[in-house]
Parts: C-alpha cells; sequence; structure tokens
C-alpha cells in the first residue's frame, strides 16, 4: 500500500473516531439528558416524534436553563412545553374522542382531588396551567401526575386520526357549568382566578374537571374536550 493511501486511511479513520467520540460525549451531556427525560414523558415524547423541529427549542432552553437557572417563575423549558401544547398538541385534542377526553378529566379529577390535602401550592399550580417542578412532588402525586399526561397522551392519540370536533362557544360552556351545579359564587371565583388562594383555587379546579359526570351523555365529551384543549 501507498504511503499516502495509507495516510488517507489513517486520516478518515481519526476523524470517524473522533466524530464517533463526539456523539457518544454529546450523547451523555446535561442537555441531551434531560432532552431524553422530556422524550420519555408520556404525551409530550409523543409530539416531539411528530415534530422533531421542536428538539432545538428544548436543547436551547435547557442549556440556558442549566447556565443560568429561573429562579421565579416556569423554567425556560416549561416555557417550551407550554409554546408546544398550544401550537401542537391542543389543535390535536380538539379531533379527540369523547372517550378519551372524558377520561382525561378523570385522571385530573383524581390527581386534584389529592393533591386538594397533600399538596395545595402544587393543587394551584397545576389549575393555573400546569406543574413546574413535578419531580419535587411526593412519590404518589408523581404517580398521578403521569397518569393524567398517559390519560392526555391516549386523548392526543385519538386526535390524530379524528375528525374536527365542533367546539362548545364561552356562551354554551356557561351553560353545561350551570347545567352541572355551577352557582354565582361559582363563576365570580372563576373570573378572579388569580386572586383565589391556594385551598379555593384548587377547590373551583376540582368542580370543573369533576363536572363531565353531571351532564348529560351527550354534552361530556364536548365540556371535556374544550377544558384538555384549552
Amino acid at each position: 500500500m501507498k504511503r499516502s493511501t495509507l495516510t488517507i486511511l489513517v486520516v478518515t479513520l481519526a476523524a470517524a473516531l473522533v466524530a464517533g467520540g463526539y456523539t457518544f460525549y454529546r450523547k451523555f451531556t446535561p442537555t441531551e439528558r434531560a432532552l431524553d427525560e422530556l422524550r420519555d414523558m408520556p404525551l409530550v415524547g409523543v409530539a416531539l416524534d411528530d415534530h422533531p423541529e421542536l428538539e432545538d427549542r428544548f436543547r436551547q432552553a435547557l442549556r440556558e436553563e442549566q447556565s443560568n437557572p429561573t429562579t421565579s417563575g416556569p423554567s425556560r423549558a416549561l416555557l417550551v412545553v407550554g409554546e408546544m401544547r398550544r401550537d401542537v398538541i391542543a389543535p390535536v385534542l380538539r379531533h379527540a374522542d369523547d372517550a378519551s377526553v372524558v377520561a382525561a378529566m378523570a385522571a385530573r379529577v383524581t390527581l386534584v382531588h389529592y393533591l386538594q390535602k397533600a399538596d395545595p401550592p402544587a393543587c394551584r399550580e397545576f389549575s393555573m396551567g400546569g406543574i413546574s417542578r413535578p419531580d419535587k412532588l411526593d412519590a404518589e402525586a408523581q404517580r398521578l401526575f403521569k397518569d393524567v399526561l398517559v390519560a392526555m397522551e391516549a386523548a392526543y392519540r385519538s386526535g390524530r386520526s379524528g375528525k374536527p370536533q365542533a367546539m362548545p362557544t364561552s356562551q354554551q360552556m356557561g351553560d353545561m357549568m350551570r347545567e352541572a351545579g355551577f352557582t354565582k359564587t361559582d363563576f365570580d371565583r372563576l373570573n378572579n382566578f388569580a386572586s383565589l388562594s391556594n385551598e379555593v383555587s384548587c377547590e373551583m379546579e376540582l368542580k370543573v374537571d369533576a363536572a363531565p359526570p353531571l351532564l348529560p351523555p351527550d354534552k361530556r365529551g364536548a365540556f371535556s374536550r374544550f377544558v384538555v384543549a384549552r
């Protein structure tokens, strides 16, 4: 073998080893490990599979969070999750079938009922749009939170191939809530939700999530879809 050919082979092999080593290293960086954890989450992982272009947004958010952690409010990664919920997940959930969205509401009831006594601040956080650090919940709350995500994933999978469903208007939602037993006091609380205490906001979240069984069967799906796809 000519010296020049041998040199080319050595250089090529060295480059391949370096590239392989970089890929191996990159896979085990804190950012990639955190991204793997997101991929393993029910619902979030499926949505990422459907929209892999979002991974770079998560990587950037995770890197920034690791170098400069958020001291108050939702983390940067949670903000991206919120955007993904709004732009990707919610539109699909609007196509989900009745059974899956009603089941998702039932899972929410179980979680909120537990948090109501075990962790009122986390219960309020859930009622305001999500729990920023589910890893800080106790073991039972983490299990129930995962059950909610699993139920939401089932609804999301249903919506992937589902047909567009008619979403109730705000007026129709109000009518259904009255039919489910909501009073003027309840509506006043909902209209001033941000000012409610942990306990009262949790009470109202539970009342909303527990409403479907109080409605006629033909209204339960529409009510549930409005809540889970909001």
